[in-house]
């Protein structure tokens, strides 16, 4: 058993090892034009060049699939296995993204709503308060401490009563659908809260937080305000720190506080610095469109697959289980995302806030390290993925004759990530000759 193991444990390395030398032998006859392609026009000489690179994903350990569209013609230009189901990773933002500024806007309010229940008197709240979640990630110490600033200068120096997060704009599931136990909770995989502070993060000890996430993010919330409040003088009649637990609020009350940013602003970090919790609460504000409680996974779901239609895509091989593509269960197509970013382009109330919103290529985000060379540098503004054995890359590029094209190149199976990449690069340099 352990010869055979061994026997194919060599195999396999020497037949990466041969792909990457293949890599190599035909990257420098991509780079070299022959006297006639020069002459020909410039589709012409483009295609045989990305046909070239199309041979090398025939002789390629990983699987490729590639879609590009001319947006200016508004025409196929050239596809590779583009209708291939494969995973999207975090190039699944791109359809979390346009289906939101598509259904909400880029200027829909998420709100984080603090109410006072009963009455005040003699600068003691008999009552609750209430902070209700609206799936705000970029919620902040800072925010927090406005909010207990906002109560006491509303005359409030006591509470007889307990400080309440509400949580109940989403389901109880703090991870997402299909997403890989031993992932969780991490940096990159945050826990699912619709209200939390500084990403659900612990405060070990009062005043620094940890980088591990709490599990009752909105429980942590109430506690923290209560602490604030406390710094700030605001206490229980007895002189302690105000009752915190986790509470639905009646629907009743006085507004003391009302934190609002836009999807416009969660999504500049999002697609920037593929921020996951960032698309997931983007996704769950197309899940809780048209619905007033406990929204799930399936809701925007549903919700994407809806503006999948628009688009004029099929969702017949289409899954989609997230909104940042940590999913296992996420599958789609390079023509399904380049679908998708044709919608995009033609919808001026979507293209500038998404397009604006992409890593430039050499300059910023994801792809600050890549293409910083060639007609792809700060040309390419693209989405990248990357999971174990995924790396994807979808976004548009401006041809030399001017023509905007919009690309999807989504490689799985992949053992080294730089070999992937470079492919990608080497491809959006030719989009971009």
């Amino acid at each position: 058993m352990f010869t055979l193991l061994l026997s194919f444990f060599i195999v396999a390395q020497a037949q990466e090892v041969a792909t990457a030398e293949a890599f190599k032998v035909d990257s420098v006859g991509i780079d070299s034009l022959s006297p006639e392609e020069m002459s020909m026009p410039w589709d012409k000489r483009v295609k045989i060049e990305l046909d070239k690179l199309a041979r090398e994903a025939d002789n390629a350990y990983f699987h490729t699939g590639i879609c590009v569209w001319d947006l200016t013609a508004d025409s196929f230009f050239w596809g590779y296995n583009q209708r291939k189901v494969m995973r999207p990773a975090s190039t699944q933002k791109v359809l979390t993204a346009i289906s939101a500024l598509s259904v909400l806007g880029a200027q829909h309010d998420i709100r984080t709503r603090t109410y006072y229940t009963g009455s005040i008197a003699d600068s003691t709240l008999n009552g609750d308060i209430y902070v209700i979640g609206d799936f705000d990630p970029m919620y902040s110490h800072g925010d927090l401490k406005e909010l207990a600033r906002a109560i006491r200068d509303f005359g409030i120096k006591r509470v007889n009563g307990t400080i309440y997060g509400d949580a109940s704009m989403k389901d109880s599931d703090l991870y997402g659908s299909g997403w890989c136990w031993d992932d969780v909770p991490s940096k990159y995989q945050p826990f699912l809260c619709p209200l939390m502070v500084e990403r659900g993060r612990m405060y070990p000890n009062f005043g620094s937080y940890s980088k591990d996430p709490s599990f009752h993010p909105a429980t942590h919330f109430a506690y923290s305000l209560s602490q604030e409040l406390k710094n700030l003088g605001v206490t229980r009649p007895q002189g302690t720190a105000i009752d915190y637990g986790m509470k639905e609020w009646p629907g009743s009350g006085t507004l003391l506080n009302n934190k609002i940013r836009t999807i416009e602003q969660i999504m500049q970090r999002m697609l920037k610095n593929s921020d996951n919790l960032h698309a997931e609460a983007m996704f769950f504000q197309l899940a809780n469109f048209n619905k007033s409680k406990r929204c799930s996974w399936k809701d925007g779901a549903r919700q994407v697959e809806n503006v999948l239609r628009k688009a004029g895509a099929s969702t017949t091989y289409v899954k989609v289980a997230d909104g940042s593509g940590v999913s296992l269960y996420n599958y789609g197509s390079a023509e399904t995302q380049v679908a998708m970013l044709r919608y995009a382009y033609k919808t001026p109330s979507i293209y500038k806030s998404f397009y604006d919103a992409l890593p430039i290529a050499g300059v910023d985000g994801t792809l600050d390290t890549r293409m910083k060379t060639g007609n792809a540098y700060r040309n390419v503004r693209a989405k990248t993925g990357t999971v174990e054995g995924v790396i994807t890359l979808t976004g548009y590029v401006t041809a030399s004759n001017g023509h905007l094209l919009a690309f999807s190149i989504l490689i799985n199976g992949v053992l080294t990530g730089s070999t992937a990449r470079d492919y990608q690069d080497r491809f959006c340099q030719e989009l971009a000759r």
